[in-house]
């Protein structure tokens, strides 16, 4: 409940919304070999939070489940956590969106291993933005270890995608872009009222992941700009043929929902910091056959987001989210393969005494409660950090290692393909 002292900045608009129900926070967790300063960064991320205020800021809910932003209380300002303990795990921490909605663990092991993560609520940053985060706090510890002058300039509070459309005069069109994995919502579904339930204990999800070398990864790559189908249409056609064979063990129609960063598609394009969720969706169905041509069916992929890029699908679908997240949906997207390409992860500034050797996505929820949204089979996150391509695995079930191998096999085979 809201009360009357809460100084409310805006009602968070669906492409927001959808992550308030769990109290999903999306975590960057980095392995550090080499001499740490756990005090230069704990002012590194209190000078974070004087640079993007939206980190500091809250997150409440009314008794329907509508969730505000609300002003930071600074009273409450909780600093980087520091402690010695275990760097090989990511520890659940404590957190809170009605208090803020960053926080920063660190864990140290002797003097020179460290595990440092950062965690930010998913209403208020995406991939492109909780990486810019995290790649500022790198700058920060840097520049105090180096004695460097900072200049703090506060950021103004990011706006969702749902602004930007506007602003660009784009409307909501019939297609939705999710026609490839969509299906009406059964009657007999009831959709859960938003703030009734008793949470859950919190939760950490932190993928299982299949991780190539640089070689390897340099042979897709090669293999794209040849071809002349990107990159990313080609690991999302190993990852569907990896599921097909793995878990179907044959030709199946498989549906693939993924997100699309809309930042550089705008004129002109949206800084990482400007922007809260801004990402809009695309879909793609086919029958997918381990023994086809994995090119072809790339290509087939590729061609279809570009068509929905360029007719302005993908734009316009975050304005059909109410039909498909949250209490007001009206379709199901149960039994779809999520993919999330986060793309190349930017190399950290830091100083000469420590290393980053290690780049994790993790997922934290705060207070889980029964989904009243979409519901993936499974879900591949993808990202090249340090010139090694990884592929995260949430899901599958009985089927997660043998997905995970499978996915390995396949993007080897990849690297092998000659055009």
């Amino acid at each position: 409940m809201l009360r009357d002292e809460d100084d409310v900045l805006r009602t968070l608009a669906p492409s927001e919304q959808r992550f308030v129900r769990h109290g999903t926070y999306t975590g960057r967790s980095v392995s550090v070999q080499g001499a740490l300063d756990p005090a230069a960064l704990r002012e590194a991320f209190d000078i974070v939070r004087r640079a993007y205020p939206i980190v500091a800021c809250r997150i409440m809910e009314d008794t329907a489940g509508q969730g505000y932003l609300l002003a930071p209380d600074e009273r409450a300002w909780t600093p980087a956590s520091v402690r010695q303990g275990d760097v090989q795990t990511v520890d659940l921490p404590v957190v809170d969106p009605a208090a803020q909605l960053a926080y920063l663990d660190v864990v140290g092991s002797g003097a020179d291993r460290w595990r440092v993560t950062l965690f930010t609520h998913h209403s208020i940053a995406d991939a492109g933005h909780c990486v810019g985060l995290l790649s500022r706090l790198w700058d920060f510890y840097t520049g105090i270890i180096d004695r460097a002058s900072i200049t703090v300039v506060p950021q103004d509070y990011p706006k969702p995608l749902e602004w930007y459309v506007e602003a660009h005069g784009i409307a909501r069109s019939v297609a939705t872009g999710f026609e490839d994995v969509t299906e009406p919502l059964p009657p007999e579904v009831e959709v859960v009222p938003a703030a009734c339930e008793e949470p859950a204990p919190s939760t950490l999800a932190r993928p299982l992941r299949a991780c190539l070398d640089p070689d390897t990864t340099a042979r897709i790559v090669a293999l794209g700009r040849k071809s002349g189908v990107p990159v990313n249409g080609l690991v999302t056609a190993a990852l569907l043929r990896a599921y097909a064979s793995e878990t179907v063990c044959g030709a199946s129609p498989l549906g693939c929902l993924y997100p699309v960063d809309l930042r550089s598609r705008f004129d002109p394009p949206v800084a990482a910091a400007a922007g809260t969720n801004m990402a809009g969706m695309a879909s793609f169905a086919a029958e997918v056959d381990p023994a086809g041509s994995l090119v072809e069916l790339a290509q087939r992929i590729s061609g279809r987001l570009a068509h929905d890029l360029s007719s302005g699908v993908v734009h316009q679908s975050v304005l059909h989210f109410p039909d498909f997240y949250g209490t007001t949906r009206t379709h199901s997207l149960a039994g779809h393969i999520a993919v999330t390409n986060t793309g190349v992860v930017p190399a950290f500034r830091t100083p000469v005494a420590i290393e980053l050797t290690d780049y994790e996505i993790v997922y934290l929820s705060a207070h889980p409660r029964p989904s009243a949204g979409a519901s993936a089979t499974v879900t591949f996150l993808v990202y090249t950090f340090a010139r090694e391509l990884t592929v995260g695995l949430l899901g599958g079930g009985a089927h997660a290692d043998g997905l995970l191998a499978a996915v390995r096999a396949e993007l080897t085979a990849l690297s092998a393909v000659c055009v």
